[in-house]
């Protein structure tokens, strides 16, 4: 009976932990200056959540993460805080801070209008809170940390942490231009051996054709042997599979990209358990926009080595007609995107597959029906 109490008790303290009865107070859209002016009068900061209505990642992080009490206890004690969703003052703020996604959250100092810290996209409450700590360390900040590093700061835990931060910011460039300076031409690539440097690059490193990715590529079993090979297969295929997908299904000629003939290149030589899968997709771009009717023997081909199975087979094979429908005009290849949306209608009975099927069949049918 005792235990059963004591499980009932951890049970209600652990909810009351997760309770969700206050949330952020956010002001919406409303002036800088007032909010400025507001914030100077309480001894506050100013914290700025850009977003709109559209943005599941917004919206989750205002009715999810902004509602759980020991973030809107933190954040209301300290920040005045703004909700920029649309209208002039959004657009006018974005173009001075650099916000060109959604969801960027800022802390300001309310009274210069400087930026002191930059987060980008959605987060645990944990993750945020700690978040919001940092943009308050005026030692540690995003702030701090570009004035260090730009006095030369180059010990090793603080250029993780640095890139850490213009990671979790979203600032892309920012964070390859440090890798850089990192990895540059004449870095001793057997360092990467050394957990400091491999935690840089498993965590940051996106290029299939840096020295780094490379050099990996050629070692991947010694990696596999040094670190966890999931861990090291799963950097891998966040590369190399991500840059297959987006080939096939970019707007443009693959085969124009500097990089695409390196990344064939490695991942038909390669001993990845998922090189095949990435063949799939990277053999047929070699010909896309270029010889449609090529590209469409490809993928028979890959069909016939019967590589994906399942759903995802179909998927592919529904992908596959639709880049034909949308992109190709050559009759001959859109022939073949005739004949596996009509296989693909046989196999599935599904009301939204058969309706996404048809829309694809429509288009093709139409594209073939011209003169």
């Amino acid at each position: 009976m005792k235990r059963i109490i004591a499980f009932t008790l951890i049970l209600v303290v652990s909810h009351l932990g997760y309770s969700q009865n206050r949330k952020v107070n956010l002001f919406v859209n409303e002036p800088y200056e007032k909010m400025a002016e507001m914030a100077r009068k309480e001894n506050k900061l100013l914290f700025l959540d850009f977003g709109s209505p559209r943005c599941g990642p917004c919206l989750y992080m205002k009715n999810n993460i902004f509602t759980i009490d020991s973030v809107a206890d933190f954040v209301n004690k300290y920040f005045i805080s703004v909700d920029y969703m649309e209208g002039g003052e959004k657009k006018r703020l974005s173009e001075i801070y650099g916000v060109n996604s959604e969801p960027v959250f800022l802390i300001v100092n309310p009274e210069d209008g400087q930026l002191m810290h930059r987060t980008h996209g959605r987060s645990t409450a944990g993750e945020m809170l700690e978040r919001f700590r940092q943009g308050m360390d005026v030692e540690n900040n995003m702030a701090a940390q570009n004035r260090d590093y730009k006095k030369g700061r180059r010990d090793p835990d603080f250029v993780l942490s640095y890139i850490n931060t213009l990671h979790i910011a979203g600032l892309t460039e920012e964070k390859l231009m440090v890798l850089k300076n990192i990895f540059t031409d004449d870095f001793p690539l057997n360092s990467l051996k050394e957990p400091l440097y491999w935690d840089l690059y498993r965590r940051y490193e996106e290029s299939p054709t840096s020295r780094q990715t490379l050099y990996v590529m050629d070692n991947l079993k010694e990696f596999s042997d040094l670190y966890k090979e999931s861990v090291v297969q799963g950097k891998i295929e966040s590369i190399y599979g991500s840059r297959a997908r987006m080939y096939i299904f970019g707007r443009n000629a693959p085969i124009e990209d500097p990089q695409f003939k390196t990344v064939l290149e490695y991942a038909q030589k390669s001993d990845h358990p998922n090189a095949s899968k990435w063949l799939v997709y990277l053999v047929p771009a070699h010909y896309k926009f270029s010889n449609w009717v090529q590209m469409a023997k490809e993928v028979e081909n890959a069909l016939a080595f019967n590589i994906f199975k399942g759903d995802e087979r179909f998927n592919f094979k529904k992908m596959m007609s639709e880049q034909l429908a949308w992109y190709c005009n050559d009759k001959e290849a859109l022939k073949y995107a005739l004949k596996w949306i009509n296989e693909q209608l046989k196999e599935t009975a599904d009301p939204e597959r058969v309706a996404s099927l048809k829309e694809t069949l429509n288009t093709v049918e139409a594209k073939l029906a011209l003169p």
